[in-house]
């Protein structure tokens, strides 16, 4: 998520400093931006992904990321309202294995401030393009089955 301006508020900042690390694939600088209590639900949940606390989710994205070569992020619009912030992303990633997906995504943000006063993403509500999501994992199964 890029394109931050001076005029964003703190919250938006965060939500652009939380996707940043998506982009880089720096799970430090994702969990520096998590509360502590932090969960992860992924929509809809016909896709069977359990919903997942911090350290869970630190982990999954870890092995997200040794199967990533690139991501590319855009930000299609971002809108706040006490306490939220809801961002429409659309991401195309490229793959080790040359598997490539665009998956579209509305991430709702729960953001509240942690025992020092620092902004915290508490709970992301994960609205994942279901189509392009079962098309890569299906693809992927495909891939590797014959390499095998």
């Amino acid at each position: 998520m890029s394109g931050q301006e001076n005029s964003e508020s703190p919250n938006v900042k965060l939500m652009h400093e939380w996707g940043r690390g998506f982009v880089e694939k720096d799970i430090d600088l994702i969990a520096s931006h998590l509360h502590r209590d932090y969960r992860h639900i992924t929509y809809p949940r016909s896709l069977g992904m359990p919903e997942e606390g911090k350290e869970q989710y630190l982990q999954h994205m870890k092995g997200v990321f040794t199967l990533w070569i690139d991501n590319e992020s855009t930000v299609n619009s971002i809108i706040e309202a006490p306490g939220k912030v809801i961002v429409h992303v659309t991401s195309k990633m490229k793959t080790v294995i040359g598997v490539d997906t665009i998956r579209e995504s509305i991430y709702i943000a729960q953001i509240v401030p942690d025992e020092n006063g620092s902004l915290k993403v508490k709970q992301i509500e994960d609205f994942t393009d279901s189509k392009a999501h079962l098309d890569f994992v299906q693809a992927v199964m495909a891939k590797q089955s014959r390499a095998s």
